[in-house]
């Protein structure tokens, strides 16, 4: 197959390397206080720190205090704190206060505390905190946490908890990196004939052994009615030329198989010879063909029916040869399940089964983005490949197309490549592993773009490894792809070091 690969980079916004920190939220003292971290970032020799404490549903009685004390803390150990918000009771602020203003404390407690808040209505919202210090270097590694201390006065136990609220300061230089993949489609091979058929069970009533069909009798006119319809369908549109009616007929299994073999190839000859005169089709195009007794057709109804022992019917079909069949389910259960069959199933295998072979013109693009809103099944998969890249890449007329494509060839592999390719491109995950479990393995633009969902899952290792095995048969998507998540592997060393 001559491939061609048509290239697009996937939206900067699909997904978004995470930088530590960056809008953490999380819950202290008991989850009654919610934290969001907006900034723990190193610009030159300072460290800052930016975050919005919910102050709404913090509970402390009306005595005591509540101190939160940001500390940075490295894995070794080491700690700097900044300094604290102080919370107080009603009882307690007014003690505070009282106590500062005998003991002259007043510079002390402006280097100690960043704020002192009086817990009332007023005070009870989103209390944003700024802090910075200087940097140094033991805190590449370090954890911010906030040492949570509930006072012991008045006569109550000091609690003290150290609750972390962000994972590391982001170093300077250390950026969001969107990464840009690409995904990639493979062109179909031209299909030079068109080669289409429609199918239809008809389901017409005869006397009792009889072959000859009655347009008036029993559920005719409409069965009849159905299967001229398509018939007409397909013979009138200008864009199809028939080539073949292939028309099979089926009887149900009871009596002689003989005789059942005679009569299922008597009625596929009336419908041959009625449509003949009917349909406007030369007689020279109709095949004629026979199923005789349909047990396969039986065993189908068998498993959608409610007749019991469901269990034991599908074995004696499947098991014995039409005559013990027969023998076993008339004898079965005293003769009750087979009068069951005899009248809710048989009479559904008593069809004529007819199939529409023709061909399709060739069409092109102008005409094909007409026709594939219409009659997309008169279409190729390369006609339609054509059709989508004649709208802009990614756009919504585009991706259409080869969810069109994907419906009409279900089974198709390169189809179920390109659509995987699309859905990928819409961010749809789930739809792109169900599309490539069926696409064309084995190809580079299927391990590309396994590679491109296995990124998009975060198996950053096995999306690289994937890339390097389409990159071996020179695909550029998957070269880009490698030097992608070589930059997305370099951002990382700059958050983690």
């Amino acid at each position: 197959m001559r491939k061609i690969i048509y290239i697009f980079c996937i939206l900067a916004g699909w997904w978004q390397l995470q930088i530590a920190n960056a809008q953490l939220s999380t819950t202290i003292f008991n989850g009654q206080v919610p934290v969001k971290i907006s900034q723990l970032k190193q610009v030159e020799d300072s460290v800052h720190l930016v975050m919005d404490i919910d102050l709404t549903n913090v509970s402390v009685q009306t005595d005591r205090s509540l101190m939160l004390t940001p500390v940075l803390i490295s894995s070794k150990g080491r700690e700097m704190r900044m300094k604290s918000i102080l919370l107080n009771g009603g009882q307690r602020h007014k003690a505070f206060w009282r106590e500062v203003e005998l003991n002259g404390w007043e510079r002390e407690a402006k280097a100690s505390y960043y704020d002192v808040i009086r817990l009332d209505a007023e005070s009870r919202k989103v209390f944003r905190y700024r802090q910075s210090a200087v940097y140094e270097t033991w805190m590449r590694d370090a954890q911010m946490n906030l040492e949570v201390d509930l006072c012991g006065c008045a006569g109550h136990v000091r609690q003290v908890d150290m609750e972390k609220v962000a994972n590391r300061v982001v170093l300077e230089g250390a950026k969001e990196y969107r990464a840009l993949p690409n995904v990639t489609y493979i062109r179909p091979e031209v299909e030079e004939v068109k080669s289409r058929s429609e199918q239809s069970d008809v389901f017409l009533d005869f006397p009792a052994a009889r072959t000859e069909i009655n347009p008036s009798f029993g559920n005719n006119p409409r069965e009849l009615a159905k299967i001229e319809q398509i018939i007409n369908d397909i013979r009138t549109d200008k864009n199809l030329t028939v080539t073949h009616v292939t028309i099979t007929g089926y009887a149900s299994p009871e009596g002689d198989v003989s005789f059942n073999n005679r009569l299922s190839q008597g009625r596929a000859e009336a419908l041959r010879n009625y449509l003949s005169m009917r349909a406007g089709i030369p007689s020279h195009l109709y095949r004629i063909g026979y199923g005789g007794e349909d047990w396969q057709g039986l065993a189908a109804l068998v498993q959608r029916s409610y007749i019991e022992p469901k269990g034991t019917i599908l074995s004696i079909i499947n098991y014995y040869d039409p005559v013990g069949r027969k023998d076993r389910l008339r004898a079965l259960n005293g003769g009750r399940t087979y009068q069951q069959i005899l009248y809710q199933l048989y009479p559904q295998l008593r069809r004529v089964v007819a199939r529409i072979d023709y061909n399709a013109k060739n069409f092109n693009v102008e005409e094909a983005r007409q026709i594939i809103k219409t009659h997309p099944r008169q279409l190729s998969l390369n006609e339609m490949f054509l059709v989508a890249n004649s709208y802009p890449e990614g756009s919504k007329e585009f991706k259409e197309v080869f969810e069109t494509a994907v419906k009409i060839f279900p089974d198709d592999p390169v189809a179920n490549l390109n659509a995987a390719a699309s859905a990928l491109l819409e961010k749809d995950t789930a739809r792109a592993e169900r599309y490539l479990q069926k696409a064309r393995q084995g190809a580079a633009e299927y391990y590309n773009n396994l590679g491109v969902l296995e990124m998009m899952k975060g198996n950053f290792k096995r999306a690289g490894n994937l890339f390097k095995r389409a990159s071996e048969d020179n695909l550029e998507a998957a070269r880009h792809n490698i030097e992608e998540l070589r930059k997305k592997e370099d951002a990382d060393k700059l958050l983690r070091n």
